[in-house]
Formats: C-alpha cells, structure tokens, sequence
C-alpha cells in the first residue's frame, strides 16, 4: 500500500485514508463497510443504530476520509 507523504495531492491523500478505513472498520455484523452504490469505491460504513436493534445507519467512508485527511 502506498505511504502518505507531505507532497502528496489532497485527493490522493483522501483516497488512501478511505482504502485503509475500509480495511480497519470492517469489523463484523455490527460495524461493516459495504457498497453503498454503484461504484466498488463508493463504500459505506453501516453500524446499528441502538442497541438491541436491527436497524443500521450508515457512514460514507469518502466523508470520513475527507475529516481525516484535515486532522492529519
């Protein structure tokens, strides 16, 4: 997987934290990252909504991404 680097293209950098978050947040049945539309890069994380429930709420995994790359 290609590294981060200070020179790296904004659009870039949001790419690879969402391929990384895509790998790391895929833990099971209650928090999944799944497609979300009709590209394979449009993935979203699903997460239940309440406990107890089975209904999920989802989270574009590009959004979060996007915060991310801010933060860093």
């Amino acid at each position: 997987m290609t590294q981060l680097r200070p020179d790296t293209p904004a659009h870039e950098r949001t790419s690879l934290i969402a391929a990384a978050l895509a790998k790391v947040l895929d833990r099971g049945p209650e928090m999944s990252v799944e497609a979300t539309g009709p590209a394979a890069s449009d993935l979203g994380l699903y997460v239940i909504a309440a406990p107890y429930d089975d209904a999920r709420k989802v989270h574009d995994i590009d959004q979060i991404a996007r915060e991310m790359e801010l933060l860093l």
